[in-house]
């Protein structure tokens, strides 16, 4: 499994936020769009968060 960087995930949590919010429009155009922002920041926050970290000197070591 690839181990990306903080700057990576922080990349793909602003594309993923970006995305969202362009999905949002695109299915749901009556909906208020403020409503897809809050989603799309949760989302991308849980991403950059949770997002897999690079592996520690010590765990390549072991394998």
């Amino acid at each position: 499994m690839i181990r990306m960087t903080y700057g990576n995930w922080l990349f793909w949590s602003v594309l993923e936020w970006i995305g969202i919010n362009f999905v949002w429009l695109g299915v749901f155009p009556n909906l208020p769009v403020w409503i897809g922002a809050i989603i799309a920041t949760v989302a991308a926050v849980l991403t950059f968060i949770f997002g897999p970290r690079p592996k520690d000197d010590d765990e390549e070591e072991e394998e």
